[in-house]
């Protein structure tokens, strides 16, 4: 059994970047960027005005504070012809300002009297003016690859004249799940059986990080159905995660399958609860993930393991979706020893601190407590007694 940081570390040494493919710009958002994005263009690319108002020199008008309004600008046109002194155009927001102007003046600040305007609160020299070049000159490198594009960035790209941009091409994610009492959301519940939930949650979890599910029909406790089923996903997908089946029970076959096709098992149990009995392998260069079948720790599991690993393949290197923040502990609670314990809570933020209560039960099968739940405390395993107002790191979940 090794540490969570060990499992994670191997992980992620063995998770390789996904290759990169052109979308449109709408397609790209959330996704991360592969590509320099330089600028086509100088931005704005002419003086503009930042205010409804009046153009004018500021120079020839010699202190007047009467001029004559000898055209109207707005977004869209542009005014050539010089202006004299005391002249001035009326101009709207994002118009070009006349290249004889120096200054424009807020509309506010002047009287407006037919073709005239009277100055009742002077300006400075230059105000209310977007100069040409200020936010970027062509040839500028405006976004670097590792970018997560945001809709700020597709606006950006639009404005740059980017209709299309490389991404990290998103995973297909085989989603399996085994056992002979799953039953599909649609049938009802016989002797014996339950319905399958755990694909349903594998598949919001993995669109949540967008990548793509592939959910295959549930797989029975039945060796060679499970080998045929596995060998299929790693042919159609590019990882696969299971679920079910982990352990060591007469009917857990996932890990006699994975040596049976000559996958490399880098490690079978990691010292976290739940979901002890994690396997992780690799198959022709392709990484798999078996989880354990209660839905508790399959949400934990894919939360520590899985998702760092999809997310780094997209070309998201940074850990902050496992980073971790002071919570304060709200109630009181027991633990066994041995272990590290992720606690599922709810946090109550209260002034600058976060305030962690236990949901309910923290039985690995009850989904009711990780629905109430927004964040993990994660307990150390020497830890025994947890104690109101005690300090302990945590996350929160599915963000």
């Amino acid at each position: 059994m090794i540490s969570i940081q060990n499992a994670l570390e191997i992980i992620l040494e063995e998770t390789k970047l996904q290759p990169t493919q052109e979308v449109g710009i709408l397609e790209a958002s959330g996704y991360i960027l592969a590509q320099d994005i330089f600028s086509k263009d100088t931005l704005p690319p002419f003086n503009k005005s930042a205010m409804d108002g009046y153009a004018y020199n500021m120079d020839k008008a010699n202190d007047a504070k009467t001029l004559k309004v000898v055209a109207l600008v707005k977004a869209g046109d542009y005014y050539e012809k010089e202006l004299n002194p005391g002249e001035a155009v009326k101009i709207m927001t994002g118009a070009p300002v006349p290249a004889s102007a120096d200054t424009v003046i807020e509309i506010e600040k002047v009287k407006a009297e037919k073709d005239t305007i009277i100055i009742e609160s002077p300006v400075k020299k230059g105000s209310n003016i977007i100069f040409k070049g200020e936010e970027l000159v062509s040839g500028d490198l405006v976004l670097e690859p590792g970018k997560q594009i945001t809709p700020a960035d597709i606006g950006l790209l639009a404005s740059l004249g980017y209709p299309r941009v490389s991404i990290y091409k998103p995973p297909t994610v085989a989603c399996l799940v085994t056992g002979d009492e799953l039953v599909d959301i649609d049938q009802e519940i016989s002797k014996g059986k339950i319905r399958n939930c755990n694909t349903y949650t594998l598949e919001a979890m993995i669109n949540q990080i967008k990548a793509v599910p592939v959910a295959f029909d549930i797989i029975p406790d039945d060796k060679e159905v499970l080998k045929a089923t596995v060998l299929k996903a790693f042919e159609t997908c590019d990882l696969v995660v299971s679920t079910g089946g982990a352990s060591v029970g007469d009917f857990d076959f996932v890990l006699e399958v994975l040596e049976e096709i000559g996958a490399e098992i880098k490690f079978t149990k990691v010292a976290i609860k739940p979901g002890k009995p994690i396997t992780f392998a690799k198959y022709n260069n392709k990484l798999f993930f078996s989880l354990p079948g209660n839905p508790m720790s399959v949400i934990t599991a894919f939360e520590q393991f899985v998702k760092p690993s999809l997310r780094q393949s997209m070309g998201n290197m940074t850990m902050e979706h496992v980073e971790t923040i002071p919570m304060k502990i709200g109630d009181g609670f027991k633990l066994r020893k041995g272990r590290t314990k992720y606690i599922f809570v709810n946090v109550e933020k209260v002034g600058d601190e976060y305030i962690a209560y236990n949901t309910s039960s923290q039985c690995s099968n009850h989904l009711m407590t990780v629905s109430k739940s927004d964040a993990v405390l994660i307990i150390p395993e020497n830890i025994e007694d947890v104690n109101k107002g005690d300090i302990h790191n945590g996350r929160f979940i599915f963000k």
